[in-house]
């Protein structure tokens, strides 16, 4: 952060006090009362020296001319200084002017600067053409006092009622030629606040997000570094203010001009924060309004900052106010950079979004937010589109209620698609967690009760051959034959059906897809249907049309072995008959 000590055609190391503590300006004192007119001669002198050839003449001193200058800035008080002005060449008018601003305390460098904006405001002044001065004054203050001062100065012309000094001190301040740091930023913008300057505080943040994004528009490569750090001084200065969320509020509660630069920056914040959690991206997501989330995801929706885009989503579909959600899907599906993503935020607040942990929502929820769509006027296709994202959810889910949203899915079509889903992804967590081999069953039971026969049917499938190509999990084999023997002992047990519907199914599939399942999991079916409530005729015959018909003869004499070394001599004997 500059110290500010340097002003226009002065080096600070010359204000350091000789060795027997007077000042180097202790020759100087001739400045205090000499006449203005005999002052500037005098300098002029100096910076002229003696005509050449002149007996003991003393050359060109310009140095001392400087040293004249500055003590003149510092000695004279500030009105003479301000009357003084008007009869210096403009150089060294804006020299001793911004010397004066720069060596004297704020409070005197204020009254400095705006009693010299009022000369300069005048008739005749600045705006009539006259010199102006006033902006060589702002800048140096702006660029070379310390952030306290500027805090005070800011201040000052403030209560003065100086309002456009005050824009032009932010502003220099903020531009990126100032030199001043990002870390300088932030604590003007705390020092600004104590001095209660609320409302310039704002304006400096604003302004300093808006400088970074026009100065990263030609040189890209610094904007993730000079927004991390920006976003990292205001943290570092007061780590438990979130100043940027609170600015960021404020400002999109203003006209819709600041609005929309608002959300650009919030966009560009966002876009470019990539050092772990960021609180802006959960704020936006929880506390602002639809028209704000929409804009701001609509900039961040595409690659490489997509992944922004999903994390402000699921914050926001984890919003309980079942009218927010409503106006979110209906304000989001009308956004062109959004419409082709709603699907995933309905996914999204189907499973709870960034709360996700808490589990799925419930039926009674959907319902009610299916209602609120329709009560916003949104669309028809958003209502479509939730149902089917309830119905493919599966996590947290029960059978029953995985059957009752199928159930909900109104267009065949849409509701076989949403059938195939559910049994990929049941069948992949039941491969993967025999614990949930309740689920399953459960799940088939309700479809059969409520005559999806076709769902039943993917169901099965998916599970004895799965759809995705990966390999079978160790132990599928077993979670099969468990599923498979509950289903044949359910159906046994309902009077008028035929035994062999699901159950049955499902083991043909399972023992006839010689590709996944091994062996030793032939055998693993075998003992569990043992304990089932199949006969041993119909067990032979399931073997026969099974395994026995196994095209890789290797393979299938693998499983007679394993079938006769586990004790299942009848079943390897009726592998090998099939054969004959």
């Amino acid at each position: 952060m500059s110290d500010g000590r340097t002003a226009a055609g002065f080096e600070p190391a010359l204000a350091a006090e000789s060795e027997d503590g007077e000042a180097w300006s202790s020759g100087y004192e001739w400045v205090t009362n000499c006449t203005v007119d005999g002052f500037v001669g005098r300098v002029q002198a100096m910076r002229e020296g003696d005509a050449p050839g002149t007996e003991g003449g003393v050359g060109p001193r310009p140095a001392a001319a400087v040293r004249a200058l500055h003590a003149f800035a510092v000695r004279r008080s500030v009105d003479e200084l301000i009357r003084s002005a008007a009869r210096f060449d403009d150089r060294d008018a804006v020299t001793v002017l911004a010397t004066a601003a720069l060596y004297r305390n704020i409070l005197q460098a204020a009254e400095l600067a705006i009693k010299q904006w009022d000369v300069e405001h005048q008739p005749g002044g600045a705006a009539d053409g006259g010199p102006r001065l006033i902006d060589g004054v702002i800048h140096d203050i702006a660029c070379q006092r310390t952030v306290l001062d500027v805090a005070v100065f800011v201040r000052r012309c403030r209560d003065a009622g100086r309002h456009e000094m005050v824009d032009r001190t932010v502003r220099v301040f903020t531009t990126p030629s100032s030199g001043r740091t990002n870390l300088d930023k932030a604590l003007l913008y705390v020092a600004l606040r104590d001095e209660e300057c609320v409302e310039e505080a704002a304006e400096l943040l604003r302004r300093s997000l808006v400088a970074i994004t026009e100065n990263g528009a030609q040189t890209p490569d610094t904007v993730p570094r000079q927004f991390h750090d920006l976003a990292g001084a205001l943290h570092h200065v007061s780590p438990r203010e979130r100043i940027l969320e609170e600015w960021a509020d404020a400002q999109l509660q203003l006209d819709d001009d600041f609005v929309h630069e608002t959300r650009q920056i919030i966009a560009q914040l966002i876009a470019t924060r990539t050092d772990g959690p960021d609180t802006l991206v959960e704020h936006v997501g929880k506390r602002r309004t639809r028209h704000d989330i929409a804009e701001i995801c609509g900039r961040l929706s595409r690659p490489p900052h997509a992944a922004k885009c999903a994390e402000i989503r699921r914050h926001a579909a984890a919003r309980e106010k079942t009218e927010d959600l409503a106006e979110i899907v209906r304000t989001w599906y009308e956004s062109d950079a959004l419409k082709g993503t709603t699907e995933e935020l309905l996914a999204d607040i189907v499973a709870r979004g960034a709360a996700r942990d808490a589990g799925p929502r419930s039926l009674r929820e959907l319902d009610r937010l299916d209602t609120a769509l329709s009560n916003v006027n949104a669309p028809a296709e958003c209502r479509r589109m939730l149902r089917v994202a309830a119905a493919v959810h599966t996590d947290g889910r029960t059978g029953a209620e995985l059957v009752a949203l199928l159930g909900k899915v109104e267009r065949p079509r849409d509701r076989n698609r949403a059938a195939r889903t559910v049994a990929r992804r049941l069948a992949a967590r039941v491969l993967a967690n025999s614990a949930e081999a309740d689920l399953f069953v459960e799940y088939v039971h309700g479809l059969r009760g409520a005559g999806r026969t076709e769902a039943v049917y993917l169901a099965c499938k998916e599970l004895a051959d799965p759809s995705d190509p990966v390999p079978a999990p160790d132990g599928s084999g077993a979670v099969v034959a468990r599923i498979a023997a509950r289903l044949y002992d359910a159906d046994l047990r309902r009077d008028g059906r035929d035994p062999r519907r699901d159950g049955w199914d499902l083991l043909e599939r399972c023992l006839e897809n010689e590709q996944r399942i091994t062996p030793q999991e032939v055998a693993v079916v075998v003992a569990q249907l043992r304990l089932s409530a199949m006969n041993e005729e119909d067990r032979h015959f399931l073997l026969r049309a099974t395994v026995g018909r196994w095209s890789d003869a290797r393979r299938r004499e693998e499983a007679v072995a394993e079938l006769s070394e586990k004790g299942f001599d009848a079943e390897a004997r009726e592998v090998i008959r099939s054969l004959r």
